[in-house]
């Protein structure tokens, strides 16, 4: 409905979405009018007004003012603390479009704007709030949040209900208001936490020991429970802040950067530290949304100079990252002499810059310098955090860069080892063990850089990044996008206990992890019911550890008849302890030189505890299915069996054993010395029409002739350049031209292919980073597909990243298939899950099939046979086993046979057409002459008969043997099947 001059456009409900762009701000708009939330509507010409309650003392005035030219519309404003991003609609401005498009009979005629309206023609001056009233409202909501802490305290949470959850939610908004970040963060993790709690599911919040988002209940735990000690960990965090703001609005002052950390502020550029003659590494990218609904983008740095860690941030609240650039990435680049001001705070330092240097491609030269820098073992590492962690109001986490060079495979958890044997955990994350594994095959492992913290009492480190060293020379790769997946929460209950074990940490820091975890049930529950008899047991094991003031401080506290009484020091305690429990998880110590441990042959900075047994590759594939067996592990049997067989059975049995990634190097090192044998075996891996993970093998074993060296040298050299040369494959191009590069760098050329290759990673550097970065869909898929165009094996890293954490399915999407076509076999499992999981996702499990059919690696087959004989997909799942080529055809026929009716489905026949008509027949050659003689052999002859129909050849063939085999049978069945075969042949008897 148009509006008349100078007046209001009536609208209606349905049209909000055309005025609010911005859904979760009409979300919000749309709880605070149904809430009541809106007083005093009015209009006054063409605009709109009202008050609106919020955590401030006063409403907050708001005004809407709409405008027909150049189209209609309205503008929102408001004295809310949103004002100040500049935003058409904050969720106050929306609540006042939602009363009027819901009920404009509401709304009074006014002669003139209310006084103080933002925007109003007859508005008076401000009148600037005075810092009395800035902290009167930072005071009230401290005592709100010391309140809180006193009932959760007291009564425990089994008295928290969804309105009292809500009600966390609301002071937490009105803390952030009020300037008091930390205290607003927390509490919004604490309402999660709850409201995870109350609705049965596992919830860890971000601000518990490590850097986590959601998790799963680990094994055991009940539906529901409440992570004790992640809620302990949240109710010490937010007393401590309290009392310590408490302490400043009485007039202590705060130090700077608890200033930046406690309450945040604008700090000018005259405020912070001037930082010159910075050279600069970024080793890590992410974007996060906190739990206040703030997007921040951030870099990560290593100073070449100084080795210190900083971090560059765009901070914007959800509604303002949506329409603002985002911070660009400089991954890749060396940001020599850069300058910049730094805001106080811990380290990472945050820095602001004002000249970027001279940006140089980040070279082997750099990477040398960042080992140089990095802490040289992790006795360093720990050491920094020890010292980091000595102030309460510190982050968790402390940035390192460290020295290992070993990672430790102990049941389902990794270990960075460094050369004294010493070892750091790594947090138990599937996603993290892929993207290492993708990182460390064929590469050596230099150094990992991220963050340390504590994990239960295990001392962890969250990598962010690796750096390698492959056969042409040093690389940064990253390893997780943080925020980008979810991560794995901080263990609880006999979980922990039991990892703490494996993993071999101090008995005395297992034992004061129980204590302490021991101590937040008892928070958990209320300190109404602290009595000495569950504080004399926990009194008595501090003891045992030489903790005597803190176990009489323990003793003492069910004495003191008001509970509230006992809860300053029962957290004082139990952060005390903490601070015990980081001194005493010191590394681990892995013994690198017994007979204990095995090195992994695919991956050679992988070690695992040396297996007692070897088993053969279907045993490995189902304890992997089952999750009984990690990748590494797997890996070392797989090596064992193929090393055991003797090289005329692997020539002989590229298909089944050539087709197996996890095969490749194993047959790689065996053929190396064969010369012409292994050429051979070779040039007929790669003539067969099908079977990509073979022909990727086939070259891996003309690199391994080559570098072995000898006469056969220089033909497996030729044939290489023959295929980087010809190949339609751009897999199969990108290695064959690999490896001649690792070939050529040992050479005279050495330098030539060195800048080449330089060349061509700065290329990938280049689309990498827009691949990362780019601000739209179209941008990030248009750099997708040059990264696989290059055919580049260096543009892996970046196609996984995207693969895992891009925001647009459509990237995710092409992301797998560009992994496929550049053979990246570490991928196999991860498709073979996602086409496992077909009945919860369609999209992804098509995908999956897609995948595994182009990469024709035979880890792969066992889940498309499943989903086939489902009859998932049937003319997808068909081609993608077709395209397996001979590897496919036993175990398809085997599936055909245990289903007969399966022969009946077109799509079974059509895969069968189009393979390889002497292969298919000599498959069920072989099949009938290991049923020949069985009961049931004239039932699955007639079955022969149909999948050899497909083919003349085989038709024939198979013809043959079936009637030589049933000559002289007996029997209505086995008469049948004679007739049958003859018939194929074109005998015809004639009649008596």
């Amino acid at each position: 409905m148009s509006a008349a001059p100078g007046e209001v456009q009536r609208i209606g409900a349905a049209e909000l979405r055309a005025f609010i762009q911005d859904a979760g701000e009409l979300k919000k708009g749309t709880l605070l009018y149904d809430g009541g939330q809106l007083l005093n509507l009015a209009r006054y010409e063409n605009k709109l007004f009202c008050e609106a309650r919020g955590s401030g003392a006063s409403p907050y005035k708001v005004t809407l003012v709409y405008s027909d030219a150049p189209a209609p519309g309205f503008k929102g404003r408001c004295t809310c603390p949103a004002r100040t991003f500049n935003t058409a609609f904050c969720k106050h401005a929306a609540a006042l479009l939602v009363a009027w498009a819901r009920a404009p009979e509401s709304f009074a005629v006014s002669d003139a704007a209310p006084p103080g309206a933002p925007g109003g023609e007859t508005a008076r001056k401000s009148v600037k709030k005075g810092a009395a009233n800035a902290q009167a409202l930072m005071k009230s909501g401290v005592e709100q949040v010391s309140t809180l802490v006193r009932e959760l305290g007291v009564a425990g949470v089994a008295t928290i209900g969804a309105d009292r959850i809500e009600q966390m939610e609301k002071l937490a908004e009105g803390l952030r208001e009020n300037r008091l970040r930390r205290l607003s963060a927390r509490t919004l993790d604490l309402a999660a936490l709850l409201r995870g709690q109350a609705a049965g599911v596992r919830v860890v919040d971000q601000a518990a020991r490590g850097p986590q988002a959601a998790a799963g209940p680990p094994a055991g735990a009940r539906r529901g429970a409440l992570p004790s000690v992640a809620y302990a960990n949240l109710i010490a965090d937010l007393l401590l802040t309290a009392r310590k703001l408490e302490k400043h609005l009485a007039g202590e002052p705060l130090d700077d950067r608890h200033v930046e950390e406690l309450v945040g502020k604008t700090w000018k550029a005259s405020d912070r530290k001037p930082a010159d003659g910075l050279t600069l590494v970024e080793y890590a990218f992410s974007t996060r949304t906190t739990s206040d609904d703030f997007v921040i983008r951030e870099s990560r740095f290593l100073d070449l100079e100084s080795g210190r860690h900083f971090s560059e941030k765009q901070i914007l609240p959800a509604f303002m990252a949506k329409r603002t650039e985002p911070k660009r990435s400089f991954a890749g680049e060396v940001l020599a002499g850069a300058r910049a001001t730094t805001y106080p705070g811990y380290p990472p330092l945050r820095l602001d810059f004002t000249d970027l240097g001279d940006k140089r491609p980040l070279d082997a030269g750099a990477l040398e310098t960042v080992l140089a820098r990095a802490l040289p073992d992790v006795g360093a590492a720990l050491a920094a955090l020890q010292e980091h962690r000595k102030d309460v109001f510190a982050p968790d986490l402390v940035p390192v860069a460290v020295r290992t060079d070993t990672l430790f495979a102990r049941g389902a958890r990794l270990s960075a080892v460094d050369d004294k044997g010493e070892a750091l955990h790594l947090p138990d994350d599937p996603a993290l063990e892929e993207r290492l594994a993708g990182s460390l095959r064929d590469a050596r492992l230099r150094a990992l850089l991220g963050d340390v913290g504590i994990d239960a009492a295990l001392p962890t480190l969250w990598p962010l990044a690796a750096i390698v060293e492959g056969p042409l020379g040093l690389s940064l790769l990253p390893v997780v996008e943080p925020g980008a997946a979810a991560r794995s929460g901080p263990l609880e209950g006999s979980a922990w206990n039991a990892a703490a074990r494996e993993a071999g940490a101090s008995p005395a820091a297992i034992a004061l992890g129980e204590v302490r975890e021991e101590l937040a049930d008892a928070l958990a529950t209320g300190l109404t019911g602290l009595s000495a008899r569950v504080t004399d047991p926990l009194a008595e094991r501090l003891r045992d550890l030489r903790l005597e003031k803190q176990a009489a401080l323990l003793q003492g506290l069910p004495q003191r008849p008001d509970p509230a009484d006992r809860l300053d020091d029962f957290i004082k305690l139990y952060q005390v302890l903490e601070m015990a429990l980081v001194r005493l998880a010191g590394a681990t110590h892995v013994d690198r030189g017994g007979g204990a441990i095995e090195r992994v042959p695919t991956y050679e900075s992988v070690a695992v505890a040396r297996p007692d047994e070897t088993l053969p590759p279907d045993e490995v594939a189902r304890r992997r299915a089952a999750g009984a067996m990690n990748r590494y592990v797997a890996a070392v049997h797989h090596a064992r069996y193929y090393a055991s067989l003797p090289p005329g059975e692997l020539v002989g049995s590229i298909f089944p054993i050539w087709a197996d990634g996890t095969a490749t190097p194993t047959i790689a090192r065996t053929f190396a010395p064969l010369g012409a044998e292994a050429i051979a075996a070779a040039e007929k891996a790669l003539t067969v029409k099908a079977g990509r993970v073979a022909k990727l093998t086939a070259v891996r074993v003309l690199q391994a002739v080559v570098q072995h060296g000898g006469p056969a040298r220089a033909e497996a050299a030729a044939m290489l350049g023959r295929v980087a040369e010809h190949a339609k494959d751009a897999g199969l191009r990108a290695l064959a031209r690999d490896a001649l590069d690792v070939a050529d760098a040992a050479g005279p050329g050495g330098a030539a292919v060195r800048a080449r290759r330089a060349a061509r990673m700065e290329r990938v550097q280049e689309l990498a980073k827009a691949l990362g970065a780019a601000p739209t869909k179209e941008e990030r898929l248009e750099a997708l597909k040059a990264l696989a165009e290059l055919g580049d094996l260096a543009a892996l890293p970046a196609l996984r990243r995207a693969f895992y954490a891009d925001a647009a399915r459509g990237v995710r999407e092409e992301a797998a298939y560009a992994l496929a076509q550049l053979g990246d076999v570490e991928m196999v499992e991860t498709f073979a899950r996602m086409l496992a999981s077909r009945g919860e996702d369609d999209r992804e499990a098509k995908i999956a099939a897609y995948a595994l059919g182009y990469l024709g690696d035979v880890r792969g087959l066992s889940e498309l046979l499943s989903a086939y004989a489902e009859g998932y997909k049937p003319g997808i799942v068909a081609d993608a086993i077709r395209a397996f080529g001979p590897v496919a055809l036993a175990p398809l026929v085997e599936l055909i046979e245990a289903r007969p009716e399966l022969a009946k489905r077109a799509a079974a026949l059509d895969a069968l057409k189009k393979m390889d008509d002497t292969a298919v027949a000599g498959c069920l050659l072989e099949r009938i002459e290991a049923r020949r003689g069985d009961a049931d052999f004239a039932e699955k002859a007639q079955l022969y008969l149909k999948l050899a129909d497909v083919h003349p050849h085989s038709r024939r063939e198979v013809a043959a043997a079936i009637a030589a085999a049933l000559a002289g049978a007996e029997g209505k069945e086995a008469q049948a099947a004679l007739k049958a075969a003859q018939k194929a042949l074109g005998v015809v008897k004639r009649s008596k």
